[in-house]
């Protein structure tokens, strides 16, 4: 009996590769199943022909197990019942209990219920490899080999793993023995196993041992590398091409393939070996260097394929969720950043990398919606459609809940569905229903949530009473009277009472008030979906009419009268339906919805809100001040402090004064705490305009002072009757008049020295003391210098800012002396240097590095010059005092 009647299915899988590779992504070609299809081909034809029926998975987030609110109490010995009710409960959340359910089954040698469970499993999870590769050992440890056939048949396509795919070549060549391969038929179906790996999942970085495995597969084939048959050139051009499609990849392996190919080229010609390596090395060096690259971006990745809820913030697990999630994310991005640069060469290949990445992702992130988006909306964009809608249709099934991919699905297939079945209503009408069945879908997930929601209500509460259960005030013991020990007991009694039940009532009030919480979230959820789904119908059906025989398109109207029917809605959806109505269709419904909905939702501070826009756009004023007046005398002041500020606007810009006071006078009565200045302000503003709060600039000097800078008090003698300093103290004191104009006339300090001041006495010990040490002593003021003339247009302008600047300086001053102060003697820094010094960044906005002059004139003074050693000597002194002047 042949290889091939004894595994009827093996060459099917194996025999697959080129039909599976062409393909550029590896998803469902069935839109209703979720398992890979394979063609079976004809024995004596190669991988041709018919293919087999498909396994379909249809994915659920239910198992099949006891409902919560039927289940009953489970024995301490009953581990299979208590495993089973957690799964019922939680079937996405305890994958704990998945796994150890399966555990006990295969522990106790129930291999069907086992498989039962696995089923089950996949249903939820059918991406999970772990699984997959434990349920083919479970199965190859019984020589189910059937069976294993069909694993690898439903598992292979969609869950691309390495541990999973070479686990199919180890069960490949264990099933096709080399050793007896007499007509090389085992060999076969060996080679196109391989390539059939290598086109799927080769590009994986963790891929490098199947392609080393491949290599030495080829290597051991027969014929001699080198030779000259025919069968030697064979294998030499084989290995050669295993070879160049390896070094392309950025894999692990790269580098000791890479001098393994250096080696099989040199050995075999050197001239031709040289050729090739040269034109192969820059694809080389790019996959070396983009694997080390992609090594530093994703470190600290968990490749896992079992998925775990995403936990909320604030909770335990949600860093580090939200960190693999940023991981996988930085993959994708330098994936799309084209490393290897394919996007120009091999587009297909481009493309097929970042949904191989996307894949890889969602195997570990399978309850992340925006991942399941990001992939869809990658394939819509490079023209992908039907691998888009898969990932949709995907990530609807893992997460049926989800309004991002709802929405997403739903707004697709309304601009890309044609009206199919008909025309005229009928097609629309058809397109109206394939559109709103996503919704519907959403709807039902979000109501079981609801009910899911107060049903576990139910089961928290009866847990408390169970636990702490009310004491009977029947049984308790009569007091005889006489007895003051028995008094003293009744009164411990009691007291544990009163806490037992002050404990009871706070657990079971904070168990109502989270679920009222989770409630009102999900019925904003339910809210949003109701008017997406009505704005949905009315771009498709439009209108409609409700309660027609006549009419089968029901439009946005339909959708109102479904989400009143069904409840759990806010007061959101009466808003949406009556602005539609107004905005789309001027119709005087949308008045007689929000009076509906007045009653509805009386204590709605938003609801009213929008009631009174809505009345004053219609110019209808009378009925929103009755509106106004009926909402603020119904709820407390607090709630009602926004309608406050919107009617108080209204009136400050539509009104008449009397009404503003009156409106003022109960806004300051209801919030006393409200500072009447911004009423006021606020009152005469416009837009973000509020010239109450506008302070004009009347003297820049004064107000647009720079901070850092401090200006001493000007002196109010008059100038001529200051006296004029000794001539002995002109030197020592010319700095320091300098830096008091320099102050008067509001000029920042120059960037080449710092801002500090020293006085007379500081200056002139700096000049006539003479030390080597730099260090002990200030640092002295720089001399003033010439002007600088600056030629060309710039020389020109600069001249005439000057001439203006000292014209205006005259005119103030009332001398015309050119710059000398009003003592005499003192020669003041020029208009000129002023000016540049006024233009010059200050000190502080220099952060470069600072030139030290101390340390030249140290490195000068030390050079001995030939011939020179006297005058050296002689000179140092002096440049040391010098020296001693500088900062650093």
């Amino acid at each position: 009996m042949s290889t091939a009647n004894e595994i009827p299915r093996l060459s099917s899988i194996a025999g697959a590769a080129k039909e599976q590779s062409q393909a550029p992504t590896g998803l469902v070609s069935n839109p209703s199943s979720n398992v890979a299809v394979f063609p079976t081909p004809n024995p004596g034809a190669g991988a041709s022909a018919a293919s087999t029926p498909a396994t379909t998975i249809t994915t659920t987030t239910a198992a099949s197990a006891p409902s919560t609110s039927n289940k009953r109490k489970r024995l301490p010995q009953d581990r299979v019942g208590q495993l089973e009710d957690r799964i019922a409960e939680d079937p996405r959340g305890d994958i704990d209990a998945w796994l150890s359910l399966i555990a006990e089954h295969q522990k106790k040698g129930k291999f069907d219920e086992a498989r039962t469970v696995y089923e089950r499993f996949f249903l939820v999870f059918p991406a999970c490899a772990e699984q997959w590769i434990n349920y083919v050992k479970m199965e190859l440890a019984n020589n189910e080999f059937i069976r294993v056939e069909q694993i690898f048949s439903r598992c292979l396509i969609p869950v691309l793993n390495i541990e999973l795919w070479t686990l199919y070549l180890n069960y490949i060549r264990r099933r096709q023995n080399l050793t007896t391969d007499t007509g090389g038929r085992a060999r076969g179906i060996i080679s196109q196993a391989y390539e059939f790996v290598l086109n799927n999942v080769g590009i994986d970085r963790d891929a490098g041992h199947i392609w080393q495995e491949y290599i030495q597969f080829v290597k051991s084939s027969p014929g001699n590398i080198g030779g000259s048959g025919w069968q030697d050139q064979q294998k030499m051009d084989l290995l050669r091409k295993v070879y160049q499609r390896a070094i392309c990849i950025p894999i692990q392996t790269v580098d000791q393939i890479w001098r393994e190919y250096d080696a099989f080229e040199m050995g075999l010609n050197k001239i031709t070996g040289r050729k090739f390596l040269a034109e192969k090395s820059p694809l080389y060096m790019t996959a070396r260097s983009s694997f080390i690259e992609l090594n530093n971006i994703t470190a600290g990745l968990i490749r896992t394929t079992i998925p775990r809820l995403p936990p909320l913030p604030g909770f335990e697990g949600y860093e580090e969720y939200t960190r693999q999630v940023e991981l996988w994310k930085k993959w994708i991005h330098w994936e799309k950043g084209d490393p290897l640069v394919l996007a120009q060469d091999d587009a297909s290949a481009f493309r097929n990398r970042i949904i191989y990445v996307y894949k890889q992702a969602l195997m570990a992130l399978r309850f992340c919606p925006e991942i399941w988006f990001e992939a869809a909306e990658f394939c819509f964009t490079n023209e992908l459609e039907e691998q888009g809608n898969e990932f949709l249709k995907q990530g609807i099934a893992a997460n049926p809940e989800s309004c991002l991919l709802c929405f997403k699905y739903a707004e697709r297939l309304e601009a890309t569905l044609p009206a199919e079945g008909g025309t005229g209503m009928e097609g629309v009408r058809r397109r109206g229903q394939a559109v709103r069945k996503p919704y519907e879908d959403l709807l039902n997930c979000l109501y079981a949530q609801v009910a899911k929601i107060q049903q576990r209500e139910k089961d928290e509460l009866a847990r408390i009473e169970e636990m702490m259960p009310t004491p009977d005030s029947s049984r308790r013991r009569p007091s005889t009277g006489g007895d003051d020990g028995d008094e003293e007991e009744d009164d411990d009694e009691d007291v544990d009472a009163v806490a037992n039940r002050a404990a009871k009532e706070a657990q079971t009030q904070y168990v109502k008030d989270a679920t009222r919480a989770q409630i009102q979230q999900m019925s904003k959820t339910i809210s949003a979906v109701w008017i997406n789904l009505m704005r949905a119908m009315r771009r498709i059906e439009g209108h409609g009419k409700v309660g027609d025989p006549t009419s089968t398109i029901g439009g946005s109207r339909q959708v109102f009268a479904d989400a009143r029917k069904r409840g759990k809605i806010t007061s959101d959806v009466y808003v949406a339906s009556a602005l539609m109505e107004y905005h789309c269709y001027k119709d005087p419904a949308a008045t007689r919805i929000f009076e509906r909905g007045m009653k509805l939702f009386p204590e709605d501070e938003d609801f009213a809100l929008e009631y009174l826009k809505h009345l004053i756009a219609i110019n209808d004023v009378t009925n929103a001040r009755a509106v106004f007046e009926t909402f603020v005398g119904r709820v407390p002041a607090q709630k009602a402090k926004r309608v406050y500020q919107f009617f108080y606007e209204y009136e400050s810009q539509y009104g008449d004064l009397g009404q503003i006071y009156k409106l003022e006078k109960r806004m300051g009565e209801l919030y006393p705490n409200d500072p009447y200045l911004n009423r006021f302000t606020a009152r005469y503003s416009y837009n973000t305009t509020n010239p109450s709060l506008y302070h004009p600039i009347i003297s820049p000097a004064q107000q647009l002072r720079p901070k850092g800078l401090s200006l001493p008090p000007l002196s109010s003698a008059p100038a001529q009757q200051q006296p004029e300093p000794p001539s002995s103290q002109v030197s020592a004191t010319s700095t320091a008049a300098s830096s008091q104009i320099l102050r008067q006339t509001h000029v920042p300090p120059s960037p080449k020295r710092t801002a500090h001041d020293f006085d007379a006495s500081d200056t002139e010990s700096a000049h006539t003391t003479h030390s080597r040490d730099p260090a002990s002593h200030r640092p002295a003021k720089k001399l003033h210098r010439g002007d600088s003339p600056l030629k060309g247009a710039a020389g020109r302008r600069l001249d005439q800012q000057k001439q203006r600047l000292l014209s205006q300086r005259r005119g103030e001053d009332g001398r015309g002396d050119g710059g000398r102060a009003a003592g005499g003697g003192l020669n003041v820094i020029p208009d000129a240097v002023m000016f540049l010094l006024g233009i010059i960044p200050g000190a502080s906005s220099y952060n470069a590095v600072r030139f030290r002059p101390e340390a030249i004139i140290d490195l000068l003074r030390g050079v001995t010059l030939p011939g020179q050693a006297g005058t050296l000597s002689s000179g140092t002194s002096q440049m040391g005092g010098y020296a001693s002047g500088y900062g650093r």
